[in-house]
């Protein structure tokens, strides 16, 4: 884990530390002692649905469906 967070570059490098796919996006998380690490896609749409839920967010689904539509628009650029 680092305590910097990775350039674009660096994140690619780094396996999903759930699922150990290549790494897309990175989350800090204070309980690890605030460290990033490297998520790929589809574990990073399933924190983000674990944090809605967790916060009771309405229209989570709707939410959910519009930011995965955002992370494939940005995978075809």
């Amino acid at each position: 884990m680092r305590r910097k967070p990775y350039t674009e570059i660096g994140i690619s490098r780094v396996p999903c530390k759930r699922c150990g796919k290549p790494s897309r996006y990175q989350w800090q998380i204070c309980a690890l002692d605030n460290k990033y690490f490297g998520v790929c896609s589809n574990c990073d749409i399933l924190l983000n649905e674990l944090v809605l839920n967790f916060f009771g967010v309405k229209n989570t689904k709707i939410k959910l469906r519009k930011y995965i539509q955002k992370i494939n628009q940005r995978s075809k650029s």
